[in-house]
């Protein structure tokens, strides 16, 4: 199962450019770092929540069915992605 903790970091990774994004968004931005923003957005707006939501469904289903166990798979990350998925779904519905 150690491709569901390599999705869990890289989903981690897209919902901190989503947060990124997020911050950008409500701040004033002065263009200077465009190539590096749109990485950033497309990461953080096309990518995370879609992948976030995948991510949290599979393994919370493979949880609870006892097909993975919480000790090869770092908690706090499966934590912090849900955390942050809640946070999705507010600000974009």
């Amino acid at each position: 199962m150690r491709w569901i903790r390599f999705v869990l970091k890289f989903a981690f990774i897209c919902n901190l450019c989503f947060i990124l994004g997020q911050l950008l968004r409500i701040t004033a931005y002065d263009h200077r770092l465009d190539v590096m923003v749109e990485h950033v957005l497309i990461l953080g707006v096309g990518v995370a929540f879609p992948l976030n939501l995948a991510i949290c469904l599979i393994t919370g289903v493979l949880l609870l069915l006892k097909k993975i166990q919480w000790k090869p798979l770092p908690p706090w990350l499966f934590l912090c992605n849900v955390g942050i998925l809640i946070f999705q779904l507010i600000v974009t519905y």
